[in-house]
């Protein structure tokens, strides 16, 4: 079954984007949600900390009280006790007394200061201060971490081992995570065979897994409709992903599958490697086609699937870090197709040089380890000339 027309890569982003696949998101534990993505803008509910307490181990006092303070004119003060986190006592401090405090004990009332124990000395319930302080020296304010209403974590943001302490020090054990699931299946005779090694299917599980996305593999299925129709049937995950079988050749099967079942969003892509890639609607779930190949499969992954998914439930999934350099050789594009060119990079005293790799070789997954980047080619151009300054997007898998 021929490709009857290629769109733009953009196009296909803006067509996918429109079929939102019905996903009931979970509430999970603060520690399970590490890596995984935000569905709702948390706020602490509260300041943190709840009220100004000791950075340190010292005497809580009044620092109006210490200006004079010095080894040889010591500001002397009663000791009316001690505080630890845990303490339930308070403490009223008046003039000339001070309160023996322990790091994150609450600050007393009359007090605004906290010395160091390095510059005291304490005999019974008397104390020699040495040096003055500052007010609110050596004191953690109401609210210094976190003021009430802040923002925590925005929606679609991935959650980090940072954002996991501001969650605990506000009592939020709990958080609603994104639950979108990726089924993946490969089809061909040699891949059931084990005549051809499937590396590509392990490739996006753990691709997606980096990602903070649910994904699992079902290996492979023969080329045959009946079987490539039952197994979509038995994945319950929220979108699935089909390798290979998605070009005209006779034994590609995933069209007439496509017909029978649902109908495509699109049908091939304007760029270089993926040319093939696909999305249909099958039985109400999002179906991305790829090629086989490894190289092609990874690109439409990372430039058309994440893109989508990002675009369905708002993830913030994080941009590339875009870099400019010399172009060392020219690179002719296939007029029409967006090319997704490998390079790797050097740095010289003239700046940062782009060598390119390959465009082609959709099967050879060396090129990309080997890599440090990807050019990208625009559809309207016929290639890039030497010396030109491009941007690379540096590879982040």
């Amino acid at each position: 079954m021929e490709f009857k027309t290629f769109i733009s890569l953009d196009d296909a982003i803006s067509r996918g984007t429109k079929y939102l696949p019905k996903v009931e998101h979970k509430t999970v534990p603060v520690m399970e949600a590490v890596g995984k993505y935000s569905m709702r803008e948390v706020k602490s509910p509260q300041d943190f900390p709840k009220m100004d307490r000791s950075a340190m181990d010292g005497f809580a006092l009044n620092s109006n009280e210490t200006i004079s303070a010095s080894k040889t004119n010591p500001a002397v003060f009663t000791v009316k006790g001690g505080l630890y986190p845990s303490s339930r006592v308070t403490y009223s401090v008046g003039k000339g007394e001070a309160v023996k405090v322990m790091t994150g004990a609450p600050l007393p009332a009359g007090t605004n200061a906290v010395v160091m124990m390095e510059d005291t000395k304490e005999s019974g319930n008397l104390l020699e201060v040495f040096s003055p302080v500052r007010p609110f020296q050596n004191v953690s304010r109401k609210g210094e971490d976190m003021m009430k209403n802040i923002t925590i974590i925005r929606s679609g943001e991935r959650i980090t081992p940072p954002h996991v302490a501001a969650l605990y020090e506000c009592g939020i054990n709990e958080i609603e995570v994104c639950s979108m699931s990726i089924g993946i299946v490969s089809t061909g005779d040699e891949l059931v065979t084990g005549e051809v090694v499937n590396s590509t299917q392990p490739m996006l599980v753990s691709y997606f897994l980096s990602k903070g996305l649910q994904a699992r593999g079902y290996g492979a299925v023969e080329d045959n409709i009946g079987e490539i129709e039952k197994r979509l049937d038995s994945m319950t995950e929220d979108i699935l992903i089909v390798t290979g079988g998605t070009g005209p050749g006779e034994r590609d099967y995933l069209p007439y599958v496509v017909e029978k079942q649902g109908k495509y969003v699109f049908r091939g892509l304007r760029i270089r490697p993926g040319r093939t890639t696909s999305l249909a609607i099958m039985k109400g779930k999002p179906v991305f086609m790829l090629s086989g190949l490894p190289v092609a499969a990874l690109v439409a992954s990372e430039n058309l699937i994440l893109r989508v998914i990002e675009n369905w439930f708002g993830l913030l999934t994080g941009a590339g870090d875009v870099r400019e350099g010399v172009l060392q050789r020219s690179v002719v594009n296939a007029l029409g197709f967006k090319s997704f060119v490998r390079v790797k990079i050097e740095e010289g005293k003239g700046g940062m040089k782009v060598i390119p790799s390959r465009v082609t070789g959709s099967g050879v997954i060396y090129s990309v380890i080997d890599a440090d980047g990807i050019m990208v080619i625009d559809e309207n151009l016929e290639g890039m000339e030497r010396g030109q300054i491009v941007k690379v997007e540096m590879l982040r898998w």
